[in-house]
């Protein structure tokens, strides 16, 4: 399914996996998030790369980015 047709959807469900991988003697976290509602996946090993994803589906009109939380938030 193309991801504008998806894009009008209100609904989107994400799976994120996180693991730690060994590196020069310390942890470095890694993962791979998936959108349920198309099975499609990816890999990251930065927050930059995870959210990158996650907006493809998830857009909010201009100059409300900065302003919106979540519900529960401060």
């Amino acid at each position: 399914m193309p991801v504008d047709r998806e894009r009008r959807s209100t609904l989107s469900t994400f799976v994120v996996r996180l693991w730690c991988e060994p590196e020069d003697g310390r942890g470095r976290w890694c993962g791979q998030v998936q959108r349920l509602q198309s099975g499609e996946h990816t890999t990251f090993s930065d927050e930059a790369s995870l959210l990158s994803f996650i907006r493809r589906w998830v857009q909010m009109p201009e100059g409300e980015e900065q302003s919106a939380s979540f519900e529960g938030e401060a």
